[in-house]
C-alpha cells in the first residue's frame, strides 16, 4: 500500500464533521457572547449585500438591518399619529353635531338641523331624515314623511329590523328610491341608520350619502354612527315622539 494513501485516510478520519447551517445558527444563538470573545472575527466576516451586489462586513450589515427596521418603525409611528389626528378631528366634528342636535326645540327644527350639520361636517352628498307616516303628522315637515305604502320604504324598514345600521356600496335600489336623483347620481356609498324613540321599533331612518365608495364600506366600525343615531332617537323622545 502506498504510504501516502494511508496518511490521506488518517487525515480524513481526523477531519471534523462538517456543521450544517442550522447547527451554526443554533450555536450562535446559544452563545451570544461568541463575538465578544472573537472581536477580530467581526471585521473579517463579509456578508453579501443583495441591494449593492457587493459584500460588506458583518457590522455594516447589522447597521443596515437596524436602519431598515428603524425606518419601518418610523413609518408605523407616523401612521399611528395620522390615525390619532384623524380620530381627533372626527371627535370634534361629532361634538359639533351632538351640540346642534341637543339644541333642537321641536321635530321640525331637528329634521332641518340634522341633515345640514352632518352634510357640512362630513362633506356628504346629502343626509336625509325620514319618518314613516305612523308618526304624528303635525310634528314633521311634509317632506320628512314617507308613506308606509311606499315599497322601497317598506323594504328598507324590513332590512333595518334587528340591525344597528345598513352599509351599502353601491347603493341598493330601494335606498336610491328614497333619495332625489341628483344625490343618487353622485352617491358611491351610504349608511342607513334606524331611528328609534321609546320603543325598540324604528320610527324612521337617516341616510348618509357619500361620494367615496370607501366611506361606508361594509367592514366599517359603526360605533360612532350608533352613538349619533342614538342621540337623535333620544332627542325625538324628548320632543314628544313615542
Amino acid at each position: 500500500m502506498d504510504p501516502s494513501e494511508d496518511t490521506d485516510r488518517q487525515d480524513h478520519d481526523r477531519a471534523p464533521a462538517r456543521l450544517s447551517e442550522d447547527e451554526v445558527a443554533g450555536y450562535l444563538r446559544a452563545c451570544p457572547d461568541f463575538f465578544e470573545r472573537h472581536l477580530a472575527l467581526l471585521s473579517e466576516l463579509v456578508v453579501p449585500h443583495s441591494a449593492r451586489g457587493g459584500a460588506v462586513s458583518l457590522l455594516e450589515r447589522q447597521v443596515g438591518v437596524l436602519r431598515d427596521q428603524l425606518s419601518i418603525e418610523r413609518s408605523r409611528l407616523a401612521a399611528l399619529i395620522d390615525k390619532a389626528k384623524e380620530n381627533s378631528r372626527l371627535q370634534q366634528r361629532l361634538q359639533r353635531c351632538f351640540e346642534r342636535i341637543a339644541r333642537a326645540r321641536d321635530m321640525a327644527e331637528l329634521c332641518d338641523a340634522v341633515p345640514r350639520v352632518l352634510q357640512a361636517e362630513f362633506g356628504l352628498v346629502t343626509a336625509v331624515m325620514q319618518f314613516t307616516n305612523h308618526a304624528p303628522k303635525d310634528m314633521f315637515p311634509i317632506n320628512a314623511l314617507v308613506s308606509q305604502d311606499n315599497e322601497s320604504a317598506a323594504l328598507v324598514m324590513r332590512r333595518l329590523a334587528g340591525k344597528v345600521c345598513l352599509l351599502e356600496a353601491p347603493l341598493s335600489r330601494e335606498t336610491s328610491d328614497l333619495l332625489d336623483p341628483d344625490s343618487v347620481a353622485q352617491a358611491a356609498s351610504c349608511a342607513v341608520l334606524p331611528i328609534t324613540a321609546r320603543s325598540d321599533e324604528p320610527i324612521g331612518w337617516i341616510i348618509l350619502v357619500s361620494r367615496d365608495p370607501e366611506h361606508y364600506r361594509p367592514d366599517l366600525d359603526t360605533v360612532l354612527l350608533e352613538g349619533l343615531v342614538g342621540l337623535i332617537g333620544a332627542t325625538c323622545t324628548r320632543l314628544g315622539m313615542s
